[in-house]
């Protein structure tokens, strides 16, 4: 992967909506290219015309499976094809042999309503015991984490970064915990992956569940799901189908009458056919993250986050997190981070604020009473900048 941003004028001439507006809500969905649309326009062109080489699809979804295990530094059996995130975290739940007495250890506080609702399933249906933590300053309290780890913890679901406040998190001495006690560490990589540079191994995570619609640069209705080789060989998926199974060289159509063999790894947790034309377009959008570099986006990204944070710090905005430090990743958020829990009322700025920055074509989003403001490689310092120009002007 290249070390260098290719030139932003290069870049944002593949995001057309970057010409006439500044886009800011990756968090929520973010842009596809012009490469990326144009890349399954054979695949709708056959579709329309009654072709199905149904064997030269199958290739290509094993080809974005291969680009995606490389893009996170995982094997291409250690990777599923999945619809979304929330479909990969219900499968790793829905996989594990639970035991009455076994714990999950989350922080409901921070996460996604789909990192959570899994596993209040387990909960109920299992025995399983929840243990919630509190978040930290806005972000994922790992020393708490490690510490309510036990014998009895079967899974560890967190974040890499959150959907709001948005700040990275640092997974290493969870994972290591987590090792240590033959825990799953499940990790929701949807607002991280495509944005922030991610490998597995380096983060230490046993799953890792990611959409392609935001930071990946895709379409809705796709995604993968990592599961580390060693853990997915032992894990049982809740549902099969024909992809889930290994028939060796027989065709799709022939009939299973015995007990079939899953297939090995991840695959496994594969079910029924996938959704060609996204994933088609997630290997096109792949490839272009791959050329410019994961570890260049990472530091542009961040960099310019720093810089809206500091800006709207000098404004007076109450700025989640303050001071631009090792939490900061891709979003800022601004508001009052009691309102994550509920705890206190949205303020009636945060709309306020939204409402005019979408006036003069600034497009962000609001979560759980925060307005979040998310990058990506095709923003730039010169847009940050008339960001913090608008919000100080509304602020007058």
């Amino acid at each position: 992967m290249n070390g260098n941003l290719l030139p932003l004028n290069i870049i944002r001439e593949e995001f057309p909506a970057t010409q006439n507006a500044i886009y800011m809500d990756v968090a929520n969905q973010g842009l596809i290219s012009r490469t990326t649309r144009t890349s399954f326009e054979e695949h709708l062109d056959n579709r329309l015309h009654g072709v199905n080489d149904e064997l030269s699809q199958l290739r290509d979804i094993e080809k974005t499976r291969a680009r995606f295990a490389q893009f996170i530094g995982a094997e291409k059996d250690e990777i599923s094809i999945t619809k979304n995130a929330s479909e990969g975290i219900n499968i790793i739940a829905n996989a594990i042999d639970w035991r009455p007495g076994d714990s999950v250890i989350l922080c409901p506080q921070l996460e996604h309503a789909n990192n959570i609702l899994p596993w209040l399933q387990v909960e109920a249906l299992h025995n399983v015991q929840l243990k919630f933590v509190e978040p930290e300053d806005g972000a994922i309290p790992l020393d708490a984490i490690v510490k309510a780890l036990d014998s009895s913890t079967r899974v560890v679901a967190l974040s890499t970064a959150t959907m709001v406040p948005g700040f990275r998190t640092a997974t290493e001495p969870v994972a290591e915990a987590c090792r240590r006690h033959g825990t799953f560490l499940l990790a929701d990589g949807t607002q991280s992956v495509g944005i922030l540079h991610t490998e597995v191994d380096r983060l230490g995570v046993d799953g890792l569940a990611v959409s392609t619609v935001k930071g990946l640069m895709g379409l809705y209705g796709s995604g993968f799901l990592y599961c580390r080789r060693q853990w997915a060989d032992r894990l049982k998926p809740a549902y099969l189908a024909r992809f889930s199974i290994d028939l060796g060289n027989a065709p799709e159509s022939a009939p299973i009458l015995n007990a079939a063999k899953l297939r090995a790894g991840a695959p496994r947790f594969d079910i029924g056919h996938y959704n060609f034309p996204g994933m088609i377009a997630a290997h096109a959008s792949l490839g272009q993250l791959l050329e410019i570099g994961t570890e260049a986006i990472d530091k542009h990204v961040t960099s310019l986050a720093k810089r809206l944070a500091s800006g709207l710090l000098q404004v007076g905005m109450p700025v989640c997190g303050g001071a631009p430090g090792r939490h900061t990743g891709s979003i800022v958020a601004l508001g009052d981070m009691a309102t994550l829990s509920g705890a206190r009322e949205v303020a009636p700025y945060i709309q306020s604020l939204q409402s005019y920055l979408a006036e003069n074509k600034v497009f962000s989003s609001t979560r759980r009473g925060l307005l979040r403001f998310s990058l990506h490689l095709y923003n730039t310092e010169d847009e940050v900048d008339q960001v913090v120009d608008l919000v100080k002007n509304w602020s007058k």
